[in-house]
């Protein structure tokens, strides 16, 4: 009789010690990218636009092409740097070729045991060239996990849009 309350007992904790284990992978689509959208200047303000051509790259690495002679392109997602606090990219466009840099702050934010911690960004600063690209603005400083808001406008001369 006294066997039966230990034996409740252990399959209960057994129960216990199942049911509390899980087996959840981390989603690996979790992303946080920075989001340049491209404008041209019109006098009645700035109108969507579409690159004919873009490639872009980050400024140490033109092995590792993020977007490869990309045709009618309006906006890119970016990854940022976690180990810097700037990220460089070349957007080169027909010949012409532009360095954006943006300067952020980054913060640590634990999601799960199993995807651990993300990087997300506020951008502090945004500066470009002006070969190509007339001029650059903070649209929304705060990168976060699979935030596709434009972040990032980037500003063209209205010659500059047509493919020449």
């Amino acid at each position: 009789m006294k066997k039966y309350p230990a034996v409740l007992l252990m399959f209960g904790l057994m129960l216990l010690l199942i049911f509390s284990c899980r087996e959840e992978e981390c989603d690996q689509t979790l992303r946080t990218n920075a989001v340049f959208s491209f404008l041209t200047i019109q006098p009645e303000g700035p109108v969507d636009t579409a690159l004919p051509v873009l490639t872009v790259y980050g400024e140490t690495r033109k092995d590792s092409l993020l977007y490869d002679s990309a045709s009618t392109i309006e906006q890119v997602s970016l990854p940022l740097d976690p180990s810097r606090d700037y990220s460089r990219f070349v957007f080169q466009t027909d010949s012409l070729s532009d360095t954006v840099e943006l300067t952020y702050n980054r913060h640590q934010k634990f999601l799960s045991h199993e995807c651990g911690f993300i990087t997300e960004y506020e951008i502090q600063q945004a500066a470009t060239t002006n070969h190509h690209f007339d001029s650059i603005a903070i649209v929304k400083p705060q990168v976060n996990i699979n935030d596709n808001e434009t972040h990032i406008n980037i500003y063209l001369s209205p010659a500059d849009t047509t493919g020449n």
